[in-house]
C-alpha cells in the first residue's frame, strides 16, 4: 500500500508521539485501575494573535496506570469542542469551530499521592473552516493538537482541578501553508 507523500512528510516528533501513546495504551490495556475518573471542563486560551479560545469538553479514563520512580503514570482521553474568535483588519473577526480527541499521559510524584501533576498529549482536530488570523492563515480543516500542562488537583477525593496549559495546532507538514497556532490555556475540570 503506498502512503500519499502529504503524509509521509508528516513531521517526526508527531509521528513519533503520537506512537508512543498508542503503544503504551495498547500495552497497558490489561491493567483495570482507572487513571482518572469520568468528568467535564471548561478552558479558555488565547494566543499571540489575540485569539480567543473557548473550549467545552469531556475526559474519560483510560484503564491503566503504572509506577516507576515513585512517579505514578495514568492516561485519558480527552473530547473536546472549541470555538475561537481572531480579530482581523475589517473590523468584524474570524471565527473558527472545532471537535478533536486527544490522548493524555499524566504524572503524578509520590507515587500518585501528590496534588500536582504534569500531563501531556498529542490529539487531532477537525475544524468548520481552516483556522485564520490577521497573520496566519490554515491551509486544512485537519490538524494534529498537542500540549503539555500542569495542573494541581483539590477537592474531596482530588475530584477538581485546575491546569495550565500550552497547546500547539498545526496540520504536521501535511500541507503548506502550515503556521501553526499556540494557546495559552487554563482549564478547570470537575470529576464525579
Amino acid at each position: 500500500m503506498r502512503i500519499p507523500a502529504r503524509i509521509a512528510n508528516m513531521s517526526k516528533i508527531h509521528t513519533h508521539l503520537m506512537a508512543a501513546l498508542c503503544i503504551a495504551a495498547l500495552n497497558s490495556a490489561a491493567q483495570a485501575e482507572a487513571s482518572t475518573s469520568d468528568g467535564f471542563y471548561m478552558q479558555y486560551g488565547v494566543s499571540r494573535d489575540k485569539a480567543d479560545a473557548y473550549t467545552v469538553g469531556f475526559i474519560t479514563p483510560m484503564k491503566w496506570t503504572r509506577t516507576f520512580l515513585d512517579t505514578k503514570a495514568s492516561g485519558y482521553w480527552d473530547f473536546y469542542g472549541m470555538f475561537s474568535v481572531a480579530p482581523n483588519n475589517q473590523g468584524s473577526s474570524y471565527k473558527t469551530w472545532m471537535a478533536g480527541v486527544t490522548p493524555t499521559l499524566r504524572l503524578r510524584l509520590q507515587e500518585g499521592r501528590s496534588n500536582w501533576f504534569v500531563e501531556g498529549g498529542i490529539g487531532v482536530s477537525y475544524s468548520d473552516v481552516p483556522y485564520r488570523t490577521n497573520s496566519k492563515k490554515f491551509s486544512t480543516r485537519f490538524n494534529f493538537a498537542d500540549h503539555v500542562g500542569v495542573g494541581y488537583s483539590f477537592g474531596p477525593q482530588r475530584n477538581q482541578e485546575v491546569v495550565l496549559r500550552v497547546q500547539h495546532f498545526s496540520n504536521g507538514g501535511i500541507e503548506n501553508p502550515n503556521p501553526g497556532e499556540n494557546f495559552l490555556q487554563l482549564r478547570y475540570v470537575h470529576t464525579f
